[in-house]
């Protein structure tokens, strides 16, 4: 017998048990991590119990009749454990989805995570989404370094000018110092914030310190942040995020350099560097995505699937 329930907080440490065994684990699963926006959207995450066991989650959110990966999270899908089977896989999003219909829930939005993140089933959900389903699939496009196959470019540090000794490198510098750099740069430069306050991502390092790092480089003379990003560590895989320039960053060609000394002090011990979408007003930032394959990154999608139900 298959039954879902709707996530609620008593059911908070069984929730987070499975996801530390699941087979596409992520940090972002946990509750914690999930619950920093919980005044923003309205948590409908869905758990699955196939014979009384915990067998699946789905987590998400709601607005109006419209189910979707949870918008707080760089991606969703469905949760689930090794010895996961097709059939299985099947059913289960077959009863996920009947729930949320008689929840009066008449469309849905799934965001998968990129096929290079772990997982025996990274391929199985999208056939699922899309040949059973029959979903509408959209796509944004980044770009990301295997570690084990990447070699920078020819010539890649004189191309860029990089003049990379008026650098030195420094990790989990203070995030104060470099919210401020950020909020300034996206304030002047994209007419926008941060989605994480600083009290938010402060709160979320104490959290998970061993997976919310800093990487910063300063500038020799002035000691000032030139440029630097936040980047989730899980591992195998390490994700570039908020990644910005001060505004003399800007003139000494900071950001390239960043890319460089990161790409460099990672890919020994990680498998995958993910440098992020290339996306702006939802369509392709070439020339974001032509200066990540200049240092050797290779593209990937991110796949959205949307359908009634």
């Amino acid at each position: 017998m298959i039954e879902i329930i709707k996530y609620h907080s008593e059911l908070k440490d069984e929730w987070n048990s499975f996801v530390e065994k699941a087979d596409n684990f992520s940090f972002l699963f946990y509750r914690d991590y999930m619950e920093y926006h919980s005044d923003r959207f309205t948590d409908f995450s869905l758990m699955l119990y196939d014979k009384r066991k915990l067998k699946a989650l789905l987590p998400g959110s709601i607005n109006n009749s419209h189910f979707s990966s949870h918008p707080g999270l760089t991606y969703g899908g469905m949760i689930h454990q090794p010895a996961f089977t097709f059939d299985k896989a099947q059913l289960y999003y077959a009863h996920f989805f009947d729930f949320l219909k008689r929840q009066a829930i008449t469309s849905t939005t799934i965001k998968l995570q990129p096929f290079f993140y772990p997982s025996s089933y990274t391929q199985v959900q999208p056939f699922l989404l899309n040949n059973i389903h029959h979903a509408t699939s959209s796509k944004d496009i980044g770009a990301f370094i295997h570690c084990k196959n990447h070699t920078f470019p020819k010539s890649t540090i004189e191309k860029r000018k990089l003049q990379l000794d008026q650098f030195y490198v420094e990790e989990n510098a203070s995030l104060e110092e470099y919210w401020q750099m950020l909020k300034q740069n996206l304030a002047t430069y994209h007419q926008s914030k941060p989605v994480h306050t600083l009290a938010e991502i402060e709160n979320l390092q104490r959290t998970y310190p061993d997976h919310i790092k800093l990487f910063c480089i300063r500038n020799r003379t002035s000691h000032h942040i030139d440029a630097g990003t936040l980047y989730f560590d899980q591992g195998e895989i390490a994700k570039m995020q908020y990644i910005a320039s001060s505004i003399q960053g800007r003139t000494n060609r900071a950001t390239h350099a960043l890319y460089y000394l990161f790409i460099k002090h990672l890919k020994s011990r990680s498998e995958i560097i993910d440098m992020g979408t290339c996306m702006k007003n939802n369509e392709v930032n070439t020339s974001l995505l032509y200066l990540k394959q200049r240092f050797g990154a290779e593209v990937y999608f991110t796949q959205k699937y949307s359908f009634s139900i």
